[in-house]
């Protein structure tokens, strides 16, 4: 059987209609969290960005958030205050300065990772073992699909 545009629009529709209430779900806890610790989601978001790439100068810091270089600065100066993140100038061009993860911040964003696995977690065991094998292959599918149609210069 050929699927046509109209089927698999139709099934997009359907998963994201499945997936935006536990997608909206999961990001009002994660913001409950972030404010019981005094921590905005951008805050969480740089976090994130130096975590996975390590330290990077403030510039391409700025543009990986689509922000202007004055907005990060106070940005991070609030962070850096806050002992989250910490600015140092390059040794060969003083001009450069990066920011990296402190331990403090890394064990916050580490506490705020482990809460959402933990929700995770508490949902994924109320299925049963066939149902979370199902579950696991059918985002591992769509994961490779994803990578197919965005690497292959399929449409947007």
């Amino acid at each position: 059987m050929t699927r046509t545009i109209t089927d698999e629009r139709s099934v997009a529709s359907q998963v994201l209609a499945e997936l935006a209430p536990i997608i909206a779900g999961e990001r009002a806890a994660l913001a409950a969290g972030c404010h019981e610790r005094s921590i905005s989601i951008t805050h969480l978001q740089v976090m994130n960005i130096l975590d996975a790439a390590g330290p990077m100068p403030m510039g391409h810091l700025a543009e990986q958030l689509g922000s202007t270089l004055p907005t990060l600065t106070g940005l991070i100066s609030r962070m850096e205050h806050r002992g989250l993140v910490v600015r140092t100038h390059d040794q060969t061009d003083r001009r450069v300065v990066f920011v990296q993860v402190t331990p403090a911040g890394a064990n916050q964003l580490r506490d705020l990772t482990g809460l959402r696995h933990q929700r995770l977690a508490r949902a994924v065991a109320l299925l049963s073992e066939s149902e979370q094998h199902e579950l696991v292959s059918a985002f591992r599918n769509l994961r490779l699909a994803f990578d197919k149609a965005h690497h292959q210069g399929a449409p947007e």
